[in-house]
């Protein structure tokens, strides 16, 4: 609305079209979005405030989602970050109330300040290591990035206002390697989170059937993203994504 972001969009969108790696990157985010949107519309589960906090949290998943790819490809870095940064958090919860179903309601009950002190991210975090072990990866790191770089005004979210050259980004900006970077990123953040989301409805919800059996194919797309997250590294996208 304030902004002409078509000259920016129009640089971004060949790295997420055309077969490359941008492209996989893409379509896999959206698998994620489709199953998520899958089970929130087509299951039938049990009337329990867990469920229904999970559920409402899965949808701001597919909002993060939504927002924060089509903030990073209309160059607005600061606002796409802080979208992965909400997507990092809904997680963490949605995880949480697999190990502490009773807490969903008096989560909802908190309003400001309170639920900073009962539900703050480093809290829940510390909580839920204590019910489940060590986290198969650390989301501590990401939630601090993100909240830095587009939450919060900070140094590192300062230095998003720059280009490498050290020239001020006013208004959307072009970035190709941070969008390559960002989405990619995207893509890890929403396969962890929607197979968390799915361990969770499953094991709120035991006497329904295991959602990789109602939905298979768009659930054998985000375990696909897991196989490959287990092997990839920085390095490799960087070498291969043309």
């Amino acid at each position: 609305m304030l902004f002409n972001v078509s000259g920016v969009e129009a640089q971004h969108r060949p790295l997420i079209q055309n077969g490359n790696l941008g492209d996989a990157y893409r379509a896999g985010t959206f698998g994620c979005v489709r199953l998520i949107e899958d089970v929130v519309r087509g299951g039938s589960w049990n009337d329990e405030r867990a469920t229904f906090v999970v559920i409402e949290l899965a949808v701001r998943l597919i909002n993060d989602c939504g927002a924060a790819g089509q903030l990073a490809l209309a160059g607005f870095w600061s606002a796409a970050g802080h979208q992965v940064r909400d997507l990092v958090e809904c997680h963490q919860l949605i995880e949480y109330f697999r190990y502490q179903p009773s807490r969903a309601q008096p989560w909802l009950d908190c309003v400001g300040k309170e639920r900073h002190d009962k539900f703050n991210f480093g809290l829940v975090g510390r909580e839920l290591e204590k019910l489940r072990g060590p986290a198969k990866f650390d989301l501590k790191q990401s939630f601090g990035f993100y909240s830095n770089a587009g939450s919060h005004p900070s140094t590192g979210g300062l230095a998003w206002q720059m280009t490498d050259v050290g020239q001020k980004l006013i208004g959307p900006v072009p970035h190709p390697d941070r969008f390559r970077l960002f989405i990619g990123d995207l893509w890890a953040h929403a396969t962890r989170a929607t197979l968390d989301f799915v361990d969770t409805m499953d094991a709120l919800n035991p006497d329904h059937e295991p959602i990789r059996d109602q939905f298979r194919f768009s659930h054998a797309v985000v375990v696909g993203g897991r196989n490959l997250l287990a092997s990839i590294t920085a390095e490799q996208v960087r070498e291969f994504w043309k």
